[in-house]
């Protein structure tokens, strides 16, 4: 897939364009989506599918960017892939950042603009490329990329891009999601169909991730595998979900779908592309500084 198709995928995705979007239309249902588009982070004793899970995963960014900083309070920090701007303005509403987010699609824009009006938080948000952030050098002590760069095939540009817009010393912090290293020929078909049928490009690994840091100034920190809290939670659900399909309940599913006008076909594909590739996936956290001169 050209970049210039999967640009318009993504944007049509997020913009509630389209059969694929009808995913998203359902994780209104259960999630904060109208403000959250990330991964969740769920203790075992915590609720995965409703609730705040996006928010906790947002929370330990946070704490991770803090714990490399000497205060955060008015340190800028820009978020790469803002999406709708939840995940930037609670950054800014815990920790005090003075905030900036970037993404490619204006009605994520939007959102995150509207989100932003009355909460009396220091932010902005920019349509925007993260290969070519409109932005000089020195203008972040700090970066965040919250389960977005699994949505750009170029993450090496991105990282480079990153670090040219930090000061000295600076942070970044990512959370992903990425392939395993050791998956075989058939496990990496099923994780490229998966990433297709949610309109991604092809999935990192952790290795790769490494890689493309180390092609830049920034010197890796930590790599921390937070899958058993996220990602491992929804196994359990696509099973149940896939299962009720099998039962005499499946059309209470689909007229309940069709009440809210969503296409069941379309959700139930990648529903099931998702339940294959999940045992093949990893959430991880990266941390990164850019080296002292």
């Amino acid at each position: 897939m050209d970049q210039s198709t999967l640009r318009n995928r993504i944007t049509d995705q997020f913009s509630y364009r389209g059969e694929r979007a009808d995913i998203w239309r359902a994780f209104d249902l259960l999630f904060d989506t109208d403000e959250f588009l990330n991964l969740g982070y769920s203790e075992w004793y915590q609720p995965h599918i409703a609730g705040s899970s996006q928010r906790r995963l947002v929370t330990e960014v946070g704490s991770r960017v803090a714990s490399h900083l000497p205060t955060t309070d008015g340190v800028r920090l820009l978020d790469v892939g803002c999406g709708r701007g939840g995940p930037v303005l609670h950054l800014a509403d815990q920790f005090g950042f003075n905030v900036t987010g970037v993404d490619l699609v204006p009605y994520n824009i939007q959102m995150a603009t509207e989100n932003a009006r009355g909460k009396h938080l220091d932010s902005e948000f920019i349509i925007g490329d993260a290969t070519q952030l409109p932005f000089t050098r020195d203008s972040f002590t700090a970066c965040t990329a919250i389960d977005a760069l699994v949505y750009l095939p170029e993450r090496n540009r991105v990282f480079a891009t990153v670090a040219d817009t930090l000061e000295p010393e600076g942070v970044l912090v990512v959370s992903d999601l990425v392939m395993r290293s050791d998956v075989t020929e058939t496990e990496r078909r099923l994780v490229d169909s998966f990433a297709d049928a949610w309109d991604m490009p092809s999935l990192g690994t952790v290795e790769g991730y490494n890689a493309a840091l180390d092609e830049t100034s920034f010197e890796l920190k930590a790599v921390e595998d937070i899958t058993k809290h996220s990602v491992g939670r929804f196994q359990k659900w696509t099973t149940l979900y896939l299962q009720l399909l099998t039962s005499p309940l499946r059309a209470l599913i689909e007229r309940l779908l069709g009440a809210y006008d969503l296409d069941p076909a379309a959700i139930t594909e990648q529903v099931r592309k998702a339940h294959h590739a999940l045992p093949f996936l990893q959430h991880v956290i990266f941390v990164a500084e850019i080296e002292a001169t």
